[in-house]
Order: structure tokens, then C-alpha cells, then sequence
């Protein structure tokens, strides 16, 4: 798209991305309105960059392949066949189950769809000649991936190395469908969709790992590094190899996907479905092809199935589908208007097939199954506090500044008191808004000015906390944006490398390559700074430490005691005494109460008792000393956080 650049245009984005650091500098310290006018200068840089790039027109679609046409009575037979195995799967779906039956008809009613309408053929298109620079791009591609893979699976035992209440929700459900109790829909927790559940059954069932809360981080590690390939096939369909390669590598180390995706919660499926579900669409629209917009109906289906940050993009999809077609339209160009409205359409029915067991539920269940939405949107859980336009109005104002100024109140998956991005990308991001922008007045090609819009709509699901606020701006709500926002992140230095490709003399290229490498090692340390030394850092002082509590259980039992003796004393906001059932393999195990009085009322019998009992806690501590003055107390401190210190009160039977 881009072959030549002027001098002018190199030193514009070159300056564009040196100022939008500046500014970022500058806001980071707080000197605010310093940071808002080297934005200005910023963003008015990289308006002059993109506009003196030698542009020539942007290159045409490529043809998709066309395969002979399918028989119409076969085609007819596998939609009626898809159809009729639908409507059994919806029958068999009921009471929120899973059954043999259903499952095997869900499977045969969708792949019926499939092959009635896909291009099953297409692989006979496919002409692979390696040559040398596309093997340089293969190698490419495969480095980006391996530092993807750090970034999310590098010492993933100890960072995060605690449990929460969540995790233990989530594990239970899983027990369950291990069990055998195969639930379409998981209520525990007010309300679960059931993919990463499955997930992580099938992780269980491949590996032999044990159900636990490795599992989880190891499960959504790899749905977050599932991302990658997606992003970098859609940057390649908007704006070709460079900026996807550059797109896929920020997307790879950026700590807003790369913390939550190894928190082992459901957060990553929303980027990893968006990512996936955007290329298909993007392809399909922009290539007219049928079988890649099939596939974005598969993905609006399973991403549906994921988080419920996700719930947002097929409205997003469906616009996009309609001013396609209105494009067309207007264009004349009537065929490929109606072409468009049948391939939508037919994506539709296959995200519905997908969809199948849990709209299912959904039609039994509706208020169970928008509980969590609804609890945010509406006053149904707390009442929303205040006019609901001025708060969705600040709502919107703390997002679109999460990236550069605000930041997330809980302390969880984020670093805090920090933007969403670090310094480098959150720089990027403006100044790329900027170049996207005029990229796409430039060349009159729609698809940057998408992944611009696409990308701040799929933050709405974070300032639409109207009855939470402070939940917002949120680092998981806004994950759907991951992967579109890298896309614009990556533009200002991909656009600079791609306009200079054959730019002369060889001197200025260097130059500009040394420019970008430098900016990406650095965005590189300053997210495996954030990854790797300030999270687990400011981790190990919110999570309560279940993981010790439980080594000091284990070696309690070892000594050969029993474990009906054992007994975790509650606190306010300290131990989920079921993470301690996890960490020594026993998720059932429910020796709890809750307080002093309740601790003295434990009869050991004949046999020692053993009790944990938070550091405060200094009442049950007094009245275990007054009934067992022979019993021995110490404080333990935390192994990953030594703050994180808890009382151990063993006894033998006082006669």
C-alpha cells in the first residue's frame, strides 16, 4: 500500500512518536497540561506524516477463490438436515444439561451448515512457495510467538501465585463436570458461560494435570496466546505485513492482555474471540467470501459462550454487515449489496447453530443468564446513585483516558494508580488514533477507521457500569478492545517502516529501522517490568495467602494426624478456607467457622487439633490459650509475601 516516503514524512512520524512519549512523560508525572499540548503537537505530527506519504491507490480485494458450485439438492439436504438436527438439539438442551443426544445432534447440525454453504474446496487455491522473504516472515512471525508465550506462561506457578474466591467458584464447576454433571450454563457465582469451564475439563482430560488453579492460569495463558495469530492475520487485511507483524508483537507483550490472561479467570476469551471474529468478518466483507464470513458466525458463537465483555461485538457486527451493504447500495453495485445481506445472513444462522444449548437456557432462564449484566446496567443489585447521564458520561470520560491518564481501582489484574498502557504504547495509541485517521481520509479505505471505532465501542462494557462506577474504567471490561487498539498502536511505526521500504539511500532506512527496533525494546522492558516485578509485587499484598495456610495443613497431616481435626478460624476479608481445599487436593474440604465462639465449641476428642487463625485475630487466639494452656501458637510468615503473616494453634488432648 505505502512504497515511498519524503523526507518531510519521516520526520513528521518520527517526531510524532518522540513528542507522544514526551506527553506521556509528562502526564505520568502529572504535569497535565504539559502532557495535553505535546499531544497536540503529537497528533498534528503525524497528521503532516500521513499526509506527504506517496500513496498510490490502495490495491483491490483479492478474488476469492471460486470452487464448483454444490448440487442444489445436496445443499438442500444438508440444510434441512442442519435445521431439523438444530431444532432437536434446542429440545434436548432443556433443565440446563448437556445430554449424549443433544451434543451429537448440536455437532451435525452445525457442520451440516458448514459444508451446505462453505467452500470446502478451498485448500486446492492454495500455491505455497517458500520462498526466501517469505521464510524471513515465517521466522518472523514464529519469534513474535515465542514472545508471546513468555510473556504468558514464564513463571506462571508463582506469578499470580495465590487463589481468590473466584478461582475456587470456578474449579468447583469444573469438579462438577468432571463428575459428570455437565451444565450448560454454571449458576455458581451468579452466573457463568461455558467455555472456559470446557476448556478446562479438556486441558484435564488431555494432560492428566490435576483440576486446580493451575489449570485455569495455564488454560486462559493459552486462550490469551491464541490471540496472536488472529491479530496479526487482521492487521495483515487492513494494513499489510509490517504493521501486522508490529501489531502482533505489541499484542504479545502489552500487560493488558498479558496479566489477565495469566490470572486464570475468564477475561482473555473476550480478546481472543474478538481478535478471530473480526478477521473473519474483515476478510469476508472485504473479499466477498462466503466461508470467512461463516466463520465470524462460528466466533460471534463461541464468543458469546466466553465472557460477557464480548456481548457487545455481533451488535457491532451486524452494523458493520448493514453499512457494507448500504456501501454497495449506494455504489450501485446491487449485487454485491445482495451478496453481502446472504452471506450476513447465513453467518447469523451458524452463530444461532453455535449458540444452540445456551440460548437454550437463555429462553428458560433469562433473568439468570443477564443476572451480571443486569446487575451493572440497572439498579437491581445496588441502586444507581445519582442521574444516569452524568454518570455515564464520566464513565466514558474515565475510559477513553484509561490508557494514558486513569486507571483501574482494583487491584487485581492491573498495576496500580497506573494507566492502562505504559508509557511507549500509551503514546503509540494517540498518535496512532491519529495516523489511522488520516490513513483512512488518505486512501479512502474504510477498514483503519474500523479498528479505530470497533476498538472504543468494545469499551462500553466498562463505562456501562452504571450501578458500579468505580468498577470502572476496568482492565478485563475493556479486554475486547485488545486487540483492535494494538492494531492502531502499531500503525504510526508500521506505516513508517512500510513507506520507507524502498526509500533511497539505503542510510535513512536503517535510521528508521534502528528507530522502531528502539522503541519496541523498550516497550518490551517496560511490560516485563510490569508483568514481571510490579504486579507480583503489589499481588502478594491484596491475595490473601491460602497456599501457606495449606503447607502448614499438609505437614499437620504428614505428622500423622488427622485432617477432620484441622480447623480454618474465619476473618473478615482473609482465607477462602475452599482455596486451602484446593491446594491440598481435597476441594471438598469444609472445616471452617467463623470466630471465637465458634472455634471453642470444636471437641477434638482424644486426638490434637490444629487451627489457623488470622494475625489480627487476637481474640480466638486468648480464648484457644485460656482452654488449652499446654498448646503451642507461632506466626508464619508468607513465602511470597512476607506481611502476609497468620497464627498456627496446635494442641494435644488436655485431660
Amino acid at each position: 500500500m505505502m512504497r515511498y516516503g519524503t523526507p518531510l514524512m519521516v520526520i513528521a512520524l518520527i517526531a510524532s512518536m518522540g513528542l507522544g512519549i514526551a506527553a506521556q512523560i509528562a502526564l505520568n508525572t502529572r504535569h497535565v497540561p504539559l502532557g495535553v499540548v505535546g499531544y497536540a503537537m503529537a497528533v498534528g505530527a503525524a497528521v503532516i506524516g500521513v499526509s506527504h506519504m506517496r500513496v498510490s491507490p490502495c490495491r483491490p480485494a483479492p478474488v476469492p477463490f471460486q470452487s464448483h458450485p454444490t448440487p442444489w439438492i445436496w445443499r438442500l439436504s444438508l440444510v434441512i438436515l442442519a435445521l431439523i438436527a438444530g431444532a432437536y438439539t434446542f429440545a434436548l438442551s432443556s433443565d440446563n444439561r448437556y445430554r449424549p443426544a443433544g451434543v451429537v445432534l448440536w455437532l451435525i447440525s452445525m457442520l451440516c451448515w458448514w459444508l451446505a454453504w462453505a467452500d470446502t474446496r478451498w485448500f486446492m487455491a492454495l500455491k505455497i512457495q517458500l520462498t526466501a522473504r517469505r521464510l524471513a516472515l515465517l521466522v518472523a512471525i514464529a519469534a513474535v510467538l515465542l514472545l508471546g508465550a513468555v510473556f504468558r506462561f514464564a513463571n506462571l506457578t508463582s506469578n499470580p501465585a495465590e487463589m481468590g474466591s473466584d478461582h475456587v467458584e470456578k474449579l468447583l464447576d469444573v469438579h462438577d463436570i468432571l463428575a459428570g454433571s455437565p451444565s450448560i450454563f454454571l449458576e455458581r457465582n451468579t452466573g457463568r458461560e461455558p467455555w472456559q469451564f470446557y476448556w478446562t475439563v479438556m486441558l484435564v482430560r488431555l494432560t492428566g494435570i490435576a483440576p486446580d488453579f493451575m489449570a485455569l492460569k495455564l488454560g486462559t495463558a493459552l486462550i490469551g496466546w491464541l490471540m496472536l495469530p488472529a491479530v496479526f492475520l487482521l492487521a495483515r487485511e487492513v494494513a499489510g505485513v509490517r504493521v501486522a507483524l508490529l501489531a502482533t508483537l505489541l499484542a504479545a507483550i502489552t500487560s493488558w492482555a498479558v496479566i489477565p490472561a495469566r490470572f486464570g479467570l475468564r477475561y482473555p476469551l473476550a480478546p481472543c474471540a474478538v481478535a478471530w471474529t473480526m478477521f473473519f468478518l474483515v476478510r469476508g466483507l472485504r473479499r466477498n467470501e462466503r466461508t470467512a464470513m461463516l466463520a465470524a458466525g462460528v466466533w460471534v458463537g463461541i464468543g458469546l459462550q466466553g465472557y460477557t465483555a464480548y456481548r457487545l461485538l455481533p451488535a457491532i457486527v451486524l452494523l458493520l454487515v448493514l453499512l457494507w451493504i448500504i456501501r454497495y447500495t449506494v455504489q450501485r453495485r446491487y449485487a454485491l449489496a445482495a451478496q453481502t445481506a446472504a452471506h450476513g445472513g447465513l453467518a447469523l444462522v451458524m452463530a444461532v447453530l453455535v449458540m444452540l444449548p445456551l440460548l437454550r437456557y437463555a429462553y428458560e432462564r433469562p433473568d439468570w443468564f443477564l443476572h451480571r449484566m443486569n446487575t451493572r446496567l440497572t439498579g437491581r443489585e445496588r441502586a444507581i446513585e445519582g442521574e444516569i447521564g452524568s454518570i455515564l458520561l464520566n464513565n466514558l470520560r474515565e475510559v477513553v483516558l484509561f490508557f494514558n491518564y486513569t486507571s483501574d481501582r482494583v487491584p487485581v489484574v492491573n498495576i496500580l494508580s497506573r494507566p492502562a498502557l505504559d508509557l511507549i504504547l500509551g503514546a503509540l495509541l494517540v498518535v496512532g488514533i491519529a495516523a489511522t485517521l488520516t490513513l483512512t481520509v488518505r486512501t479512502r479505505n474504510p477498514w483503519p477507521l474500523v479498528m479505530v471505532g470497533t476498538g472504543m465501542l468494545m469499551l462500553l462494557p466498562s463505562a456501562l457500569s452504571l450501578a458500579f462506577p468505580l468498577e470502572n474504567p476496568s482492565t478485563v471490561r475493556t479486554g475486547g478492545a485488545i486487540p483492535l487498539l494494538m492494531i492502531v498502536c502499531a500503525m504510526p511505526p508500521g506505516l513508517l517502516l512500510e513507506a520507507t521500504s524502498r526509500v533511497q539511500p539505503r542510510m535513512v532506512r536503517g535510521a528508521v529501522l534502528l528507530t522502531v527496533v528502539a522503541l519496541v525494546l523498550a516497550a518490551i522492558y517496560l511490560n516485563a517490568d510490569r508483568v514481571f516485578r510490579q504486579y507480583p509485587a503489589q499481588y502478594c499484598s491484596v491475595a490473601p495467602n491460602a497456599s501457606d495456610v495449606a503447607h502448614e495443613l499438609q505437614a499437620f497431616v504428614a505428622a500423622g494426624h488427622s485432617l477432620d481435626a484441622a480447623w480454618i478460624v474465619g476473618y473478615p476479608h482473609w482465607i477462602d478456607y475452599r482455596a486451602i481445599g484446593v491446594w491440598i487436593g481435597d476441594i471438598r474440604f469444609a472445616n471452617h467457622v467463623f470466630g471465637t465462639e465458634e472455634a471453642l465449641q470444636i471437641d477434638p476428642g482424644d486426638q490434637p487439633v490444629w487451627f489457623a487463625i488470622h494475625a489480627h485475630d487476637v481474640a480466638t487466639q486468648q480464648a484457644l490459650w485460656a482452654r488449652y494452656p499446654h498448646g503451642i501458637a507461632r506466626t508464619v510468615r508468607g513465602s511470597h509475601c512476607p506481611d502476609r503473616q497468620f497464627v498456627v494453634f496446635t494442641t494435644a488432648f488436655q485431660r
